[in-house]
This record gives structure tokens, C-alpha cells and sequence, in this order.
């Protein structure tokens, strides 16, 4: 090699590119060698004679390297100032999601099997990556053509040019000139290249796993992950196509729900499933199910549904009406729902007609929990003729609440209101009762008087209450399972009944082995409630007057029948559980407590409700035009867009508590993070 032509360079533990030029280097080396004890080492040997620009990682070329005629002098440093420049050393690149875009594009006959789609995609990508813009000379099903975007102002000769392989329906790039001829390249955070149907494909698997990711969530993950800046526009948009390639068109949506129904009767055994549309147009009007899982372990559940309805925010819109029970463990228990245009009085009897059908077999009354809509009322009364029926406390207040707003009454009168009431509603006997009674209207006045007289005291007051509420007085259960559904209300009808499903399959497994661990005779939630009991009546003094009655002295003095389970307090008759008294009078007797405890409560009872599993409803073998002629396909809903913006909450009543706003940055309530002004 001719002096000057070639480049002389080595590495050792922690300086992987140390050059090697003069005898000052040469000690260096051997410096190195001897800190880390290395007996040999290996030297790159460069022919830098072919080169006439540009040599890559090193400070030589053809015109500059000179040293030994003395034109310049090159000294030769290790790369290590970064260990001594603190807080001012160069930052490390972070390693970006988007770096193998950089590959997507490289040479003639390059195959992509998904298509034109495929190959756009892929461009985008790669123009992203390496940092320029294109247009399309050229875009159809068959060929695109690309060219550099600078090819009018400067020229540039970048073109790539591919078309579809007849044979195999991929897409082959035929011509590539992948070498710009404008102005340097630098991969900036903002593109026109990041468009819509990009992100889409970028976030696909997320919105399949979270479908309630919010467009923010996309721009800031964008941001860390690929490092490039997006719109809301396209972050939301993005996120739209995306659910579209997860959940599919949601016309076609309630099209197979026909194939579902059979699927779920042939995977589920005993599951009860059905769609109703209407006559001669076959147009989409309800769907109800009810799994058989679900059902086999409700008789072991306590004897309360909570029934509600909660409108969903997809394309057609409609409301998902849902019956929960209640296991024992406290914990809510879905039995059954469907989905529906509208909240009616004919609906409502359609959906309690079927859910009359799993329940009368079962051969036990249970106790119905709702609000007052009146479509509801009328189809409970003609349904479920004679059963209990408990109208929401909690509803009833607030509607007791929006009648002296703070306006015009103030706080003070609303609390005497409710408080009065809420003692009318928690008296436990009708002498209590009535004297609550008494003071509501005197501070009420007529208002009051034309609440109460609409309003039936045996549906919400216990001490007129006919039928077990087993201590409930609201429908929260209800708005639990709502709230857990919540994620899937913004799909369509098939993927939101499905995710249903899935995620009640997964309640009910993981249920099931949390309930083997358990070693208590009662639920856990149980078992500490009795242990509480016990406890309060330690220091009380018992009395017997036979087998099976007593008489406590507590603060003040009670009787207990243990044969008829009954309690001069009451409690244990509106709780379905023994109150303290009973519990004390139980301990005196030497029985075990145990033995007066519902059956519902038992840990045994637990497991069997969750012994019956919610199968998987795999789609693999859904064809497509499985559901036969056209005469056989389920056309979506009629609906009529509203005026103004899609609501996508439910409208508070008056006097309904709202969480306060708090900062997660200052933990006072009336701002959020992003309006913070505090000093921390």
C-alpha cells in the first residue's frame, strides 16, 4: 500500500475505535493493553485508496490525508471526552420502534404479499424513516409509482415504480432508483408522511387489547415509542380506522349475530340466546342472552337482580339493558343482558319475558331492584305479577333533591329533606316510620305531600317492604356492571356483546380459583361481618326464657326467637344475616353460628356458582355468506342522528353527586394538572 492510502485502527474494552497513526498512539495502545491485562489485540488495516470523498467514520480522505509532508496534522483521540463533560456529554440516540423502517424499501424484485396496501404502508414507513417526502406519479390496484417530491424543484432522480404479480396477487417492485439526488436528509419529527391509515396500522393490536385508548394516549405513545409528532386529527382518525380493521363495518355487524346465537347454544350448553327482527324486512330490533354458566350457578347466588339500561354510543346507537345478581361474597353476579333500539315498556316486557323463562324453572321469588322508568314499572307489574319489586333509594333521593335546588332553598332545608327521608326509608317499623313521616312533610310541605303520594311505600320503606332485600336498598350492583361494560359501549353490536363475554368468562375463572383458596365456612366479606357481630356483643348480658328464645341487654333490651330467626331489632329479618343480638344470643346457646347463617353466604354455595365455566366462542370456522340468501341477512336499525354533539355521558340529576376535579399535581380539587399554577 502506498503511504498515505491507508488507515491503521484497533479496540479495546470500552474504546471500540481508536486510531493508530503515530508513535505517541503506539504507546497509548500498549498503555491500554496493559490496564486491561490483554496479551493481544487486533488492528484494522483500511485501503483508502479507492475513496475520493467521504471514508465513513473516519477524519481522512484522499485531499486531506497528508500528515508526513507536513500540509496538516491529524492528531489521533480516543473518543471518551463524554465520560468528562458531565451534564454537557452528547446524548445517546434512544432506540426508536420505527428503526427497521429504514429496510423496508432496498431492491428490485422485492415481494409484499399484502398487496398495493402492504406496499404503501411500507412506504410511508420507509420515507419516514429515512426523511423525505414522496408523491405518487402513479395509484391504482395494479402499479404505484412514487417519485421524490423534490423532483420538480431539484430534480431529484428517486423513483421507485411496483405492480401487482398476476399470479400470486403481491406486489414486486420492478424499477428502483433509491439514491437522492436533492438536498440532504434529516429525519425530522413532523412528516406528511405520517398519515391516518399509518397509525391505524400501528396501533391495530392496541385498540384490539384496549379499545378504550384515548387519541391523547396515541400522541403521547407515538412520541416515545417512534419519536415522531402527530395531530389529534390523525391520532383520532387513526384510532377509528383501526377499530374498523378489529371490529369490522358495523352494518354488517348485526348480520352475524345470527351465526352468534347458534354458536352460543352449541358452545355453551343450556345458554338461552335470541334475536328478534322485524317481520318481512328483517331489520335488527333486540338481541337478548344469558349464559348457561351463568345461569346453573344463579341458583346459588342470593335471591336479588338488579335490573338497569345504559344507552350505547356506536354508529346506531340503542340501549344495553342488563340483569345482576348478586353472589356471597358481595360482589355482583351478570345473568343476563341484550341489547335494544330503545328503552320502552315493549322492550322492557321482551327482555323480562325471557329472563321469566330462565328464572320460574328455578322454583324461588326473588327481589327485584330498579329505578322508576315508567316503560319498566308497567312491564315488572305484568311480568312478575306479585314479586318484590324495591325501587333504588338512591334514585329517589335525588329525585326528592331536584325539587329545592340550593338556588331557591338552600343547603340546609335540602338536607333536612333527605335526611327525614332517609329515615322514613330506613325505619324498621311503622311506628318509626310514621314519625319520620310526620316531620318530612312539616319541613317539606307540599312538595313533599306530591312526591310521597306518587310514590308507594312498600316498594322503598322497610318497614312496609314485602318481600327479602337481604340489607339492599339501592340499585348500585346495576350501575357496577354498567360501569365494567363501559370500555365496549362505543363498539359495534357483535364485538360489544362479545367483549362482554370474554371479560365474564375471565370474572367468572378467576372467581372460581380465588374460591378455592378460601378455608372459611363463610365468604370472606361474610366471615368478617360475623366475626364484627360477635365482637360488638362480647360484654352484653343474655337472658334465657327457653330452647330458643332469649333476651339480650345491650343498650337497650331485645328478644331472640333462633327457631324463627327473628330479632326484635329487626335487622336480622331485613339483613337475611344475624345482627349482633342474635349472634350473641347464638354464642350463649353454644350452637354454632354458623348453622343460622343463609346458605348464600357459604363458601360452598360460592364455588358452585362459579362451578359451571363460560366456554370460548372461537370464529375460526365463520365463513363468509354463511348465513345463506339475501332473504336471510339482518339489515342494522333505523336511526336518526340527534342535533348537536353526540353525548357520550349520561346526564346527571339534580342534586347527584359528581367527583370533584382534582390536580394529580397538587392534590387540590378545582383544576387539572395542565391548568396547575401552584408553586411546588
Amino acid at each position: 500500500m502506498e503511504l498515505g492510502c491507508f488507515t491503521l485502527r484497533y479496540s479495546v474494552p470500552s474504546y471500540p475505535s481508536c486510531f493508530l497513526e503515530t508513535d505517541s498512539d503506539l504507546d497509548l495502545m500498549r498503555t491500554f493493553l496493559l490496564i486491561s491485562n490483554e496479551k493481544t489485540v487486533d488492528i484494522l488495516v483500511k485501503d483508502l485508496c479507492g475513496i475520493s470523498e467521504y471514508s465513513g467514520d473516519f477524519c481522512v480522505n484522499k485531499e486531506l490525508i497528508a500528515c508526513e509532508k507536513g500540509e496538516w496534522s491529524c492528531s489521533s483521540t480516543v473518543e471518551d471526552r463524554n465520560k468528562f463533560l458531565g451534564r454537557s456529554k452528547r446524548a445517546s440516540a434512544k432506540p426508536l420502534l420505527s428503526n427497521e423502517w429504514e429496510t423496508y424499501i432496498h431492491h428490485v424484485g422485492q415481494k409484499f404479499d399484502g398487496g398495493a396496501e402492504e406496499f404503501r404502508l411500507k412506504l410511508c414507513k420507509y420515507a419516514l424513516e429515512v426523511g423525505f417526502n414522496f408523491l405518487y406519479a402513479g395509484n391504482d390496484k395494479k402499479r404505484v409509482v412514487a417519485v421524490c417530491s423534490n423532483k420538480k424543484l431539484e430534480g431529484c432522480s428517486w423513483r421507485v415504480y411496483a405492480s401487482r404479480c398476476e399470479a400470486t396477487g403481491s406486489f414486486v417492485i420492478r424499477t428502483l432508483n433509491n439514491v437522492h439526488t436533492c438536498a440532504g436528509r434529516i429525519r425530522e419529527s413532523k412528516s406528511k408522511m405520517m398519515r391516518s391509515r399509518v397509525v391505524s396500522s400501528l396501533i391495530v393490536d392496541r385498540i384490539r387489547a384496549k379499545p378504550e385508548l384515548k387519541p391523547v394516549e396515541i400522541i403521547h405513545e407515538f412520541k416515545d415509542y417512534y419519536g415522531i409528532d402527530i395531530s389529534y386529527y390523525h391520532a383520532w382518525f387513526g384510532k377509528e380506522l383501526a377499530k374498523l380493521d378489529v371490529h369490522g363495518d358495523e352494518s354488517k355487524s348485526f348480520n352475524e349475530l345470527v351465526w352468534y346465537a347458534d354458536a352460543v347454544k352449541e358452545t355453551n350448553t343450556g345458554s338461552l340466546c335470541t334475536l328478534d327482527c322485524e317481520a318481512g324486512i328483517n331489520r335488527f330490533r333486540r338481541f337478548f342472552v344469558s349464559f348457561g354458566g351463568c345461569i346453573a350457578g344463579f341458583q346459588y347466588c342470593i335471591p336479588l337482580l338488579f335490573i338497569d339500561a345504559t344507552f350505547l354510543k356506536s354508529k346506531y346507537k340503542g340501549q344495553l339493558l342488563c340483569a345482576s345478581g348478586k353472589n356471597g361474597n358481595q360482589g355482583f353476579y351478570p345473568l343476563a343482558f341484550g341489547v335494544v333500539d330503545s328503552e320502552t315498556e315493549e322492550n322492557w316486557t321482551w327482555f323480562l319475558q325471557h329472563l321469566a323463562s330462565i328464572l320460574l324453572p328455578m322454583g324461588r321469588v326473588v327481589t327485584f331492584f330498579s329505578d322508576r322508568n315508567q316503560g319498566l314499572l308497567n312491564a315488572m307489574g305484568f311480568v312478575f305479577p306479585g314479586w318484590p319489586h324495591s325501587y333504588c333509594y338512591y334514585h329517589l333521593k335525588q329525585n326528592l333533591i331536584s325539587k329545592y335546588p340550593k338556588s331557591g332553598y338552600g343547603k340546609l332545608l335540602q338536607d333536612r329533606v333527605i335526611n327525614f327521608f332517609s329515615r322514613c326509608a330506613y325505619a324498621v317499623t311503622e311506628e318509626e316510620f310514621k314519625v319520620a313521616m310526620e316531620e318530612l312533610v312539616i319541613v317539606g310541605s307540599s312538595k313533599v305531600k306530591a312526591f310521597i303520594s306518587d310514590l308507594s311505600r312498600d316498594h322503598y320503606a322497610n318497614a312496609f317492604f314485602k318481600g327479602m332485600r337481604y340489607g339492599e336498598m339501592a340499585n348500585s350492583l346495576a350501575e357496577s356492571f354498567n360501569n365494567w361494560v363501559g370500555v365496549f359501549r362505543d363498539l359495534p353490536v357483535l364485538p360489544l356483546i362479545e367483549g362482554i363475554r370474554q371479560k365474564l368468562m375471565v370474572l367468572n375463572s378467576q372467581r372460581r380459583f380465588e374460591a378455592e383458596k378460601w378455608t372459611t365456612v363463610l365468604c370472606p366479606e361474610m366471615e368478617t361481618r360475623l366475626c364484627e357481630n360477635a365482637e360488638a356483643g362480647r360484654t352484653w348480658a343474655i337472658r334465657r326464657s327457653n330452647c330458643t328464645v332469649f333476651e339480650v341487654f345491650a343498650d337497650y333490651s331485645v328478644m331472640v326467637n333462633l327457631e324463627q330467626r327473628t330479632c326484635s331489632c329487626r335487622l336480622w329479618q331485613i339483613d337475611g344475616f344475624p345482627c349482633t343480638h342474635a349472634v350473641a344470643a347464638i354464642l350463649a346457646k353454644r350452637d354454632s353460628v354458623y348453622d343460622y347463617v343463609e346458605c348464600y353466604y357459604k363458601t360452598d354455595f360460592f364455588r358452585k356458582a362459579y362451578e359451571s365455566p363460560i366456554f370460548p366462542i372461537p370464529d375460526i370456522g365463520k365463513g363468509l355468506g354463511s348465513n345463506g340468501s339475501a332473504a336471510g341477512v339482518v339489515l342494522p336499525p333505523i336511526t336518526k342522528r340527534p342535533a348537536g354533539r353526540p353525548p357520550t355521558k349520561r346526564i346527571k340529576v339534580l342534586g347527584e353527586f359528581k367527583r370533584p376535579l382534582k390536580c394529580s399535581r397538587c392534590s387540590v380539587a378545582g383544576h387539572n394538572r395542565k391548568t396547575c399554577k401552584a408553586i411546588i
